[in-house]
């Protein structure tokens, strides 16, 4: 068996039992100890580069998606309390622990119908992040954060703006194996954006088939990020720079798409796409289509998605 696919068995099976034992088990463990290990993971790489006996180069792969496995587990979960057994509560609703040391804060700049185009500047650490509606003001957004505040400043040049939105330099400690950073945005969809991204670890999911989205891009560390992409502009770049994650991105049937990527130990599962060659994949109606994607895919070892879905006046379908 080939060692890439034993890494990957072996990282899913390790990474849901890590969940599994932790959901229907009462174990307790200090995981901000374990989630240190992750340096064991270039060494045991390393040294399955060298060796050339299979067996062995099996058996140094496996154990790479093991200790990868318990790394990425104990990471979020001391880190962020992803992994949280009582994140739900009785009804199986999903609730948020929120404590005393958690500010909630709105943030708001109004809409001009003089804008045309518009800049998103967001910088922040690790977190959660969310773009999923729309509003009448330019940007609105509501942050719930134990790590600091965040500074929103926009700049104004006759039809164009630039809106800048970060959090500020702080020095925070996780405490109880809790830090909490989630940021809900909307935009307005009138403009024309381009939107830069600066994130840490995080998670990450932007619906922008509302916008007139043309380039969107997105540095962040290990994450899950899902993109959900529209047909109202004629050319979307899209490009990810991404350490250890999951990427799933969504486009429209009715937009040809091209997707080029650079990644390592990477799974692909692009859904109505043709290799052209090494790392570039279209649509069969990428050369036909008025409108057109561009995404570019740079990442560690990830799983990568690109579907595409239905598009039905403004209506979205999943195929």
């Amino acid at each position: 068996m080939k060692p890439r696919y034993i890494f990957w068995g072996i990282l899913f099976i390790s990474f849901g039992l890590l969940i599994l034992i932790n959901n229907i088990t009462d174990i307790e463990l200090d995981w901000s100890v374990f989630w240190k290990l992750w340096p064991a993971v270039l060494i045991l790489w390393g040294i399955a580069l060298i060796i050339k006996n299979d067996i062995i180069k099996n058996i140094l792969t496996a154990l790479t998606a093991l200790v990868l496995a318990l790394a990425i587990f104990s990471f979020f979960d001391s880190g962020f309390n992803f992994f949280h057994r009582h994140i739900f509560n009785n009804d199986g609703m999903v609730v948020i622990d929120e404590d005393g040391e958690t500010s909630v804060k709105d943030y708001y700049e109004p809409y001009s119908e003089k804008i045309k185009y518009a800049s998103l500047n967001f910088d922040a650490g690790a977190g959660a992040f969310y773009i999923e509606d729309t509003t009448g003001g330019l940007i609105s957004a509501v942050v719930r954060s134990s790590k600091g505040n965040y500074s929103l400043d926009r700049n104004d040049l006759e039809d164009r703006t630039d809106i800048n939105f970060k959090m500020e330099k702080t020095h925070f400690r996780i405490v109880d194996g809790k830090v909490k950073n989630k940021v809900e945005m909307k935009l307005n969809p009138a403009p024309v954006w381009n939107m830069d991204f600066d994130l840490g670890a995080a998670a990450v999911d932007f619906d922008l088939s509302g916008y007139k989205t043309e380039n969107v891009k997105i540095d962040v560390g290990a994450a899950s990020v899902k993109i959900r992409l529209g047909d109202k502009v004629e050319k979307i770049n899209l490009e990810i720079d991404a350490g250890a994650s999951y990427i799933e991105i969504t486009v429209p049937e009715s937009s040809g798409c091209e997707v080029r990527t650079h990644s390592f130990l990477s799974s692909k599962d692009f859904d109505d796409f043709d290799k052209i060659k090494s790392g570039l994949y279209r649509t069969e109606n990428f050369e036909q289509s008025r409108n057109k994607i561009y995404i570019k895919l740079d990442s560690g070892i990830s799983s990568l998605k690109v579907h595409r879905y239905i598009t039905s006046g403004n209506n979205f379908e999943w195929e």
